[in-house]
């Protein structure tokens, strides 16, 4: 995409780094998330590192929102696996 002159990259795969900066939470709370069963990786590049696809940033955009919104993580689980809260 080209903006005043600009390319702009949207990467399709992110790797761990690049997940955090684009959702403004730390590797810990990732890792945590991912410990939750929250999101999961997508999958393994070859030298074994986990990486992530824009549907994973897109969800974590979601739980950023219900957190804001005074969800607990649980009930977020729970909405995301199609449960009562």
């Amino acid at each position: 995409m080209l903006i005043q002159g600009v390319y702009w990259f949207v990467p399709t795969i992110y790797m761990i780094s690049d997940l955090a900066a684009a959702t403004g939470l730390s590797r810990y709370t990732l890792n945590f998330y991912m410990k939750l069963g929250l999101i999961e990786e997508s999958g393994r590049t070859e030298s074994n590192y986990r990486f992530f696809d824009k549907a994973v940033v897109d969800r974590l955009h979601h739980i950023i929102n219900l957190r804001q919104a005074g969800y607990t993580l649980q009930q977020i689980k729970a909405l995301l696996e199609g449960q009562k809260p």
